[in-house]
């Protein structure tokens, strides 16, 4: 705990609550709550002596953990992660940190869950060293905590506790985490977004994009709407197009729109220092500037050397931002956005900001918060990011998948993230591109390194019974007839589910129970189902198991007590036991219904 002399405490203790103080150092206050079946203890440190001065907890992580953020690797349960003490803020995970979807909830299969205040300024460490340990650290340092009126550091977090990993998630949930306040659009559940990233990455033009609509048509596949994604600007931060890579975007949005089309577009909080809006909005102190100076702070990012970037916590910069986007919507037809960015760390280290905060997360919420202002009344805009902003009704992406098969931000991260998501408070899961992103380590964020057939298949297996799909690679590029043919199949399927998966979107809002769960959500006291991270329920009743290893046609399934329809070999089956060395060919996805 950093006490300097632990035996020289004085108790301050009364009404049966835990008080004591050692002096000129720090001061612990723990109260405890019951409820029904649910214990809780609420901890209190706060320092006495200095603001530099760090407290710090660690807890045994006994039993499989859950939850906290989004992750390169994904594991699931997470107690294999080594991560070393760090800022816990919402980062991109590229980067190896902590990701933009994050909470600071955390659950163990033990029957216990974590929750820590949102103003602490939290350094987190996980399992490091194999120290198998949970250790929370207050502290301020030069960044990115921002201790604006020097006050003395604090560590508040709860501890709940009952008897199975189920009742205490239901308890934490219900205390902790917003619920949303709607849903996002129908159509977005109902039928695929086809992206341009992947397939055309930044040489996207307006012919390739008309062609890439034609040929969704023309083989016959299903779309919510077209995404136009980098690049669509002649330099990054204007809003205006490119006019030689789109003579006529107004005309070119109507032909689209005639042929069903929904177009949204790419946007970002960036304004590279070349570009026009750069200089207005310096002008108008709409960026984040250098501390305790007018002048903007530049940073970097994957599209820019040197820009600026959007200071969120400025009524008037929000709403001359969220104009530009209008104009979009009424000069040229755009009916939404796909929102890029928002973490902490593409903000500089040290800055000063139109309303300070203590919490560098608040920089995320405020940007998925304008997200959402974006597009309130449909609803079909996309977020990347989520920081206490569960009560949003939009869809969170996870970033930027990879076309792997390994757990390295590869296919199987995908079940155990959609899952982490759920848990947080995040049941609108848009599970990225299909087959991912084509990057390679070569190439980057250029390369078109597209999935081969046996790892599209299968990654479009996996998104099947998942909240939303999302295409870039389409299935016709690998001129192969049967494998157009059985992604129409899946999507099919998934289509015939939409009422299911909206009906459990519309739950969300009311109890936020997630859309996909893990299956210990119907066996929480089976022990086997802890560590299971390649089956997901969609709901209560709907058991999915895809293949996600290169090369296999069969996998081992477990499916919880119960009796299960198989929907694949058409059979009824028993629950609470293994079904060993389950035939699932190329285009077979094992699935389960409870009877």
């Amino acid at each position: 705990m950093g006490v300097k002399n632990p035996s020289s405490y004085k108790s301050c203790s009364q009404d049966g609550n835990v008080c004591v103080t050692w002096e000129n150092d720090r001061k612990l206050v723990m109260t405890t709550r019951k409820e029904n079946d649910v214990t809780c203890y609420d901890v209190s440190w706060s320092a006495l002596s200095c603001v530099s001065q760090e407290l710090k907890d660690c807890l045994n992580m006994s039993g499989h953990w859950y939850g906290g953020f989004q992750d390169w690797n994904q594991y699931w349960p997470m107690n294999i992660i080594q991560q070393k003490l760090a800022p816990y803020v919402a980062s991109d995970s590229y980067a190896k940190m902590y990701g933009g979807v994050l909470e600071r909830y955390f659950l163990s299969s033990a029957g216990y869950g974590v929750f820590i205040d949102q103003d602490v300024p939290l350094h987190l460490s996980m399992n490091e060293n194999n120290t198998r340990q949970f250790c929370m650290s207050a502290k301020y340092t030069q960044y990115p905590y921002i201790n604006y009126d020097n006050s003395l550091p604090y560590l508040n977090y709860s501890v709940c506790y009952a008897n199975n990993i189920r009742k205490v998630h239901d308890y934490m949930s219900k205390t902790y985490i917003p619920r949303p306040e709607n849903i996002p659009d129908e159509k977005l559940f109902k039928s695929p977004i086809w992206s341009t990233w992947a397939m055309y990455k930044k040489d996207i033009n307006e012919t390739q994009l008309e062609e890439f609509a034609d040929d969704i048509i023309s083989n016959n596949f299903p779309h919510s709407q077209i995404e136009l994604d980098d690049e669509w600007t002649v330099r990054y931060g204007d809003m205006g197009f490119d006019l030689n890579k789109f003579p006529d975007p107004a005309a070119m949005v109507r032909r689209l729109n005639n042929k069903g089309f929904r177009v949204t577009i790419w946007v970002h909080p960036f304004f590279n220092e070349d570009s026009t809006s750069f200089k207005e909005a310096y002008e108008k102190r709409y960026l984040v500037r250098q501390l305790d100076s007018n002048l903007p702070a530049l940073v970097s990012w994957w599209r820019g050397k040197l820009a600026g970037i959007l200071d969120v916590t400025n009524p008037e910069a929000v709403s001359w931002y969220l104009k530009q986007l209008q104009n979009l919507k009424t000069n040229y037809n755009i009916s939404s956005f796909k929102f890029d960015a928002g973490e902490v760390n593409w903000l500089p280290n040290v800055y000063s900001v139109n309303s300070t905060y203590r919490n560098p997360d608040v920089y995320t919420q405020k940007w998925a918060e304008l997200a959402y202002e974006s597009d309130k009344n449909i609803r079909h805009q996309e977020v990347r990011v989520g920081a206490r902003t569960q009560r949003l009704p939009i869809f969170s992406r996870m970033l930027d998948r990879d076309s792997t098969w390994t757990r390295s931000n590869g296919l199987k991260t995908i079940i155990p993230c959609a899952l982490t998501f759920g848990l947080i408070g995040y049941p609108f899961v848009l599970p990225d591109m299909i087959g991912g992103n084509a990057y390679d380590a070569a190439d980057g964020l250029e390369a078109r390194n597209y999935p081969d057939q046996e790892l599209f298949i299968r990654w479009l297996q996996v998104n099947t019974f998942l909240p939303s799909m999302q295409f870039s690679v389409p299935p016709w590029i690998y001129n192969d007839t049967t494998l157009t043919t059985e992604a129409r199949k899946l999507i099919d399927l998934h289509t015939s589910y939409t009422p299911t998966i909206v009906r459990l979107a519309r739950e969300a809002t009311v109890t936020g129970s997630p859309i996909i769960r893990p299956l210990w959500w119907v066996a929480p006291t089976d022990a086997i189902t802890f560590m299971i991270d390649d089956e997901f329920l969609l709901g209560n009743d709907i058991l999915v198991a895809p293949v996600v290893i290169q090369g296999d046609l069969s996998r081992d399934i477990y499916l919880p007590a119960g009796r299960w329809q198989d929907k694949l070999r058409n059979t009824v089956r028993d629950g609470g036991k293994w079904l060993t060395n389950y035939k699932a060919s190329l285009y077979e996805l094992p699935y389960f219904i409870r009877v």
